[in-house]
């Protein structure tokens, strides 16, 4: 797993701290108790959104275009001639579908 940077942390506190405050500013403002949830829950969303961006910084995702295969292949921090075989391999229908095996 890669290390996190400094940064990531700071997004992430930064998403976190914003969405509490937007809540508690909804809150205490005579807003209902159901537009402060509705408020609190996008602000949930909004964080692990950016937490799930964190994650997959620096990651590719390959799928296959065959109707009906789901196979796909993501890639985090793998090298260039390991990225060329692993774009080829989710590509190509014949090397990982029915045939295949």
């Amino acid at each position: 797993m890669a290390k996190r940077k400094s940064s990531d942390l700071i997004v992430l506190t930064a998403s976190a701290a914003a969405g509490a405050v937007i809540t508690f500013q909804v809150g205490f403002s005579g807003a209902g108790l159901y537009a402060t949830g509705i408020v609190g829950l996008f602000a949930a969303i909004n964080t692990a959104w950016t937490l799930d961006r964190i994650r997959r910084n620096g990651s590719l995702t390959v799928a296959c275009a065959t109707p009906g295969c789901n196979t796909h292949i993501v890639m985090t921090g793998a090298t260039t001639i390991e990225q060329t075989r692993l774009i080829a391999l989710a590509t190509d229908h014949s090397r990982h579908g029915e045939r295949a095996l």
